[in-house]
């Protein structure tokens, strides 16, 4: 039997706030509370309180308005901080405005599969923001190279989104390259029968980040008109399919079928029949 959540009485609140007045409402129930490590408590949760990704309505707008105003009292509070001369938690608040920014881009991106919610400009726009707001704190933060590669691959996905398949690529380059610096550094990754080139990294049981990155900067590079781009996508899902044949352990073999859907996913809304002209 699950143990309890402590927290589910909150969520549950929350839920109802939003179901009843929206993000707005939200906010202000948030911000009414005077103790500052409660308001990034309930910031956190809020996002628990909207539908997930099996929804067809999944209130992205709401969910805008909540997360920014999130990242607001992150930063205030870590100005606060400074003044005080408490470099400690001034991080601190730093890294919850960079969580609830990058969450609020993953959220925002259409690359989930089964995800089929409808989504404007304005919400790719704005997973864009909260994206490069990642690649700016991640940097100021000192986090490790697959950390900083996580944001680039969520601004590249927005580009993708957007149209804008350069900076994508640009992006989805910049999200392998250190997706494979933080690989190799932490001594997990080699290439292929003794291959250093980056694309000999791509292989079966290698580097989760390193083969998905790849595999989205394939994506960009069809777009482009880049025969390459379908022969990197494809040397990327072949190395996750590999994977799933022979596994190192059971995190591998869940981390490469995960990989793999969004993979398929990817190619179904970007490059499939017709996906480039209807987009």
């Amino acid at each position: 039997m699950a143990a309890e959540d402590p927290d589910q009485p909150l969520k549950d609140k929350l839920r109802s706030i939003l179901e009843e007045g929206g993000g707005g409402s939200v906010v202000a129930f948030i911000q009414g509370h005077p103790e500052r490590e409660q308001r990034r408590k309930l910031y956190t949760l809020a996002r628990l309180s909207f539908p997930d990704r099996k929804s067809a309505d999944r209130r992205f707008d709401d969910l805008i308005r909540v997360a920014r105003a999130g990242i607001v009292e992150g930063l205030r509070q870590a100005e606060l901080a400074r003044a005080r001369g408490d470099t400690d938690e001034a991080r601190e608040c730093i890294d919850f405005a960079n969580r609830l920014s990058y969450n609020l881009s993953a959220d925002l991106a259409e690359c989930w599969p089964g995800d089929e919610a409808p989504r404007e400009r304005r919400h790719f726009e704005s997973g864009l923001r909260a994206a490069y707001d990642c690649i700016v704190w991640r940097q100021e933060l000192g986090k490790p190279p697959e950390r900083r590669a996580m944001a680039h691959w969520a601004a590249g996905m927005h580009q993708l989104s957007l149209g804008n398949h350069i900076e994508a690529l640009c992006d989805f380059e910049a999200a392998f390259g250190l997706a494979l610096q933080g690989a190799v550094a932490a001594g997990g990754a080699a290439g292929a029968a003794g291959d250093q080139r980056p694309e000999a990294f791509v292989k079966a049981n290698g580097d989760f980040g390193v083969i998905l990155y790849f595999g989205y900067a394939g994506t960009a590079r069809h777009l482009l008109g880049d025969a390459s781009g379908t022969r990197q996508f494809e040397q990327a899902r072949a190395a996750f399919a590999g994977t799933l044949k022979a596994p190192r352990d059971k995190q591998a073999a869940e981390d490469a079928e995960f990989g793999l859907d969004q993979l398929r996913w990817v190619e179904r809304k970007f490059m499939g029949a017709g996906a480039a002209t209807a987009r």
